[in-house]
């Protein structure tokens, strides 16, 4: 969830990466337009988002998790500091197919134990506010565990039936390594599908594995009970203390098994 740019020197290369880079030209030109559209707006966002963010980053202090995975974890934010997160995900095979969200989240230092947060998605012409709540139920350092009762309730701001529905979530994580961490869900979700009124048992599985202090690979696998299942998985950059960058990849394991991009940026301040 980069757009990195390094200024060439004039070495022996030169030649070799002009060449290079009018084949790359090229063979951007003869992807079809749609995803060619998908591409520069993927680009685009990411470059936008981690300017503010790295604005924002340097007037930050704390540290917190944060990223644009959808199996939680069971830790929250230290009382008294925020994160803002940001992605954009876009259908492989349908580049005009893409959903864009902003979420912060704060703890508040008067009520150490529970992250007030929200979610604003916009994605088909519509969209979406989501507020959240996550109080931590357990937290063991020595044992490694943390425990968490996560709610959030979904809210259409472009039609008549505002109600879209609302979801209850049991996360527990356990770090056996300092550097894993694994993560359990369990939860429960109630949604309006084309006006039809769906209640669906939900699960999610994942990990977080440390490689370096700057990169962290996670992968994770969640779905609903007789519904729609998926994969995400990709590497986390840690950009100093207080920015992340995401980049992944996810796949649906139901109906016609569709392919995503997401790239997104994490700040705590």
């Amino acid at each position: 969830m980069h757009n990195k740019h390094t200024p060439q020197r004039p070495d022996g290369f030169a030649k070799y990466r002009a060449r290079h880079y009018r084949g790359a030209r090229h063979t951007l030109l003869l992807l079809p337009p749609a995803k060619r559209r998908a591409l520069r707006r993927n680009l685009v966002f990411i470059g936008l988002t981690l300017a503010v963010l790295l604005l924002i980053a340097l007037l930050s202090k704390a540290h917190a998790a944060g990223g644009a995975y959808v199996v939680d974890d069971g830790a929250i934010n230290a009382p008294g500091t925020c994160n803002v997160d940001a992605w954009f995900s876009a259908n492989r095979h349908d580049g005009s197919s893409h959903t864009e969200t902003l979420s912060p989240a704060c703890t508040f230092s008067a009520l150490p134990s529970v992250q007030w947060g929200a979610a604003l998605s916009r994605a088909g012409g519509e969209s979406q506010i989501s507020p959240q709540l996550k109080a931590q139920v357990l937290s063991r350092e020595d044992l490694g565990l943390e425990m968490a009762v996560a709610a959030g309730a979904h809210v259409a701001l472009d039609r008549r039936h505002a109600f879209d529905g609302a979801d209850l979530n049991l996360p527990l994580t356990w770090q056996p390594l300092q550097a894993l961490r694994l993560n359990l869900n369990a939860g429960w979700t109630h949604a309006y599908d084309d006006g039809e009124q769906n209640h669906r048992l939900t699960w999610g599985s994942g990990f977080e594995y440390q490689l370096a202090p700057a990169l962290t690979l996670i992968g994770e696998r969640y779905g609903q009970r007789g519904g729609d299942q998926a994969w995400q998985a990709g590497p986390r950059l840690h950009l100093g203390e207080f920015v992340d960058v995401d980049l992944v990849v996810g796949r649906s394991l139901s109906g016609d098994r569709d392919q995503w991009l997401t790239t997104g940026a994490t700040v705590r301040f």
